[in-house]
């Protein structure tokens, strides 16, 4: 039997927040720096779609892998950890698509459609409040997929992260990867240079 992180209550999640130029920020990582609002996981479902189109309108890049991996079997529940789940549109698509297995999201703060009685989430999703840097061991394993997709802003410790998301695999289990290069390109296709702090164009994130 896997454990879980236990339901944060009410009164935590507020202290976990914080508001700042009219925009909520999570303030249990200190190393992920976007915003948790949801405007933030409009851009995320935009992103997603973004991502799918890329995809050829799938959820992952290689169909006959997943779903074999995913295939119904009796007497074994399919499970699936969908890592900085966001806006939670990815694990929510997955259990729409796979119905007979469970799909839990984790990810700093819960995502907004859970606050939007008019968007259902299916029955075999859930989401948790957790934080990947920390809370891996808690979530348990034995999944048959974890996905994880442009999580590297906040986690602080690559070689760990990944080897817990190993572990939180059942042997045969599938690990899904999506990141992305951060650095700018100009409107013609061409890397626009990094500069140096104080001068013209400069942009933080890129020195992260």
């Amino acid at each position: 039997m896997t454990q879980e992180p236990d339901s944060t209550s009410a009164a935590k999640v507020e202290k976990s927040l914080a508001i700042s130029n009219g925009r909520i920020f999570q303030m249990r990582n200190n190393a992920y720096f976007l915003p948790t609002d949801s405007s933030e996981h409009a851009r995320l479902d935009l992103q997603h779609e973004i991502v799918r189109l890329m995809l050829g309108g799938e959820l992952y890049q290689t169909p006959e892998l997943e779903k074999v991996t995913l295939a119904p079997q009796e007497n074994t529940k399919r499970r699936v950890l969908d890592v900085g789940a966001g806006s939670g549109k990815w694990a929510i698509e997955m259990a729409k698509e796979f119905p007979h297995a469970d799909v839990l999201g984790i990810d700093l703060a819960q995502p907004d459609i859970l606050s939007d009685p008019t968007r259902r989430v299916p029955s075999n999703c859930s989401f948790q409040i957790a934080d990947a840097n920390k809370d891996m061991e808690k979530i348990g394993s034995g999944y048959d997929l974890v996905h994880l997709r442009c999580v590297e802003a906040g986690i602080d410790d690559s070689d760990l992260f990944f080897y817990d998301a190993a572990r939180a695999l059942r042997p045969g289990g599938l690990l899904l990867l999506v990141g992305a290069d951060i650095q700018l390109v100009d409107e013609t296709g061409k890397y626009v240079p990094l500069q140096k702090p104080g001068s013209v164009g400069y942009v933080a994130t890129l020195e992260k």
